[in-house]
C-alpha cells in the first residue's frame, strides 16, 4: 500500500520515528557547545560562536577522562562475562537439546522478568560483606548477570538456523561438544556474537543503577556516574551538564552506527523460528 505520492506509510513512520530519536541528540550536541545564559532560547538556534570552552570544563570538573577508561574497562568485562556465558548457553539449549530444556529456558529468562529495583537492597548488602564496594569488576560481574540472559536468547536465534544436518555429520566425523561449538557455531554465528557484543556493551556503558549504588569514591566513577558531579544541592550547571553529556554518549552512539546492520540482523534473528 502507498499513498498517493507514492511514499509507503511504513516509511513515513520510520522517518517520524526517526527524527523523534534524534531530535534529543542534536538538541543535546547544540546545548553542549552553548553559554549557560543561552540554554533556555531556541532549542536549535546554533550557538555563534560555540562555547567550546564548555567542553575542556566539563572534562576536568568531571574527570571524564578517568570516567570514560573506568566505563570502557567496565563494559569490556562485561561483554567477555555474558558471552562466556550466553554462547554456550545458547548452544546448548538449541543445539544440543538437554532435559528439561524449556525449564531451563525459563531459568535463563528469569533475571529478564525480575525488576532490578528489587534487587539493589539486596545486592548493596552482598557486596559490603564480599568487600566489593567501589569495585569495577564487581559492577561488571552485576552487568553480565542482567545481560546474560538478553545474550543468550539473541544468540539462540543464531544457533537455530544452523543446520542440524551439518551438525549430525560432524559429530559423525567423531567432533565432540567443545569442537562442535567453536569450530562450527561459534563461526556460523559470528555475525550474531559480535552483534550481541555490541549491544551489551552498550547497555553496560549506560548503566546508572548499578554504579551508583556500588560506586561510591569519586575515582572510580563510570562515565554516567561521573555527570552526577555537575550538580549539588542547591543548583547544577546545565551548560556543563550538556557538554558531559555530549562527551559521554558519543562512544556508544558511534558503536552503534557501526554496527547497526549487525544489531538489526541479531534483532530479526531472535525473532525468527
Amino acid at each position: 500500500m502507498t499513498t498517493r505520492t507514492g511514499i509507503r506509510p511504513a516509511t513515513i513512520a520510520v522517518a517520524v520515528l526517526a527524527v523523534i530519536w534524534i531530535y534529543p541528540v542534536i538538541w543535546t550536541l547544540v546545548n553542549a557547545v552553548r553559554p549557560t545564559a543561552d540554554l533556555y532560547r531556541g532549542p536549535l538556534d546554533l550557538p555563534i560562536p560555540p562555547a567550546l570552552g564548555n567542553l575542556a570544563d566539563a572534562w576536568n570538573r568531571a574527570n571524564l577522562g578517568g570516567a570514560l577508561l573506568n566505563s570502557t574497562y567496565v563494559a569490556s568485562l562485561t561483554v567477555a562475562g555474558a558471552l562466556v556465558v550466553a554462547i554456550p548457553a545458547a548452544f546448548t539449549l538449541t543445539r544440543l537439546r538437554p532435559p528439561a530444556r524449556a525449564a531451563l529456558f525459563l531459568l535463563v529468562l528469569a533475571p529478564l522478568i525480575i525488576p532490578t529495583e528489587v534487587l539493589i537492597v539486596p545486592l548493596f548488602a552482598i557486596y559490603r560483606n564480599l568487600g566489593l564496594i567501589n569495585s569495577l569488576p564487581g559492577v561488571a560481574l552485576v552487568n553480565v548477570v542482567f545481560s546474560v540472559s538478553f545474550a543468550t536468547v539473541i544468540l539462540a536465534g543464531f544457533f537455530r538456523r544452523i543446520p542440524q544436518d551439518l551438525i549430525d555429520a560432524a559429530q559423525l566425523d567423531g567432533a565432540g561438544r567443545l569442537a562442535l561449538l567453536r569450530f562450527i557455531a561459534v563461526p556460523l554465528a559470528h555475525p550474531g556474537v559480535v552483534a550481541v557484543g555490541a549491544i551489551v556493551a552498550v547497555f553496560a556503558w549506560n548503566d546508572f543503577s548499578g554504579a551508583l549504588v556500588l560506586l561510591q569514591r569519586p575515582g572510580v566513577f563510570t562515565a554516567p556516574l561521573a555527570l552526577t558531579t555537575f550538580s549539588t544541592f542547591y543548583a547544577t550547571d546545565e551548560g556543563l551538564r550538556f557538554a558531559g553529556l555530549a562527551i559521554t554518549f558519543l562512544p556508544p552512539l558511534v558503536v552503534f552506527l557501526l554496527l547497526q546492520r549487525r544489531i538489526v540482523l541479531a534483532l530479526t534473528a531472535a525473532t525468527a523460528r
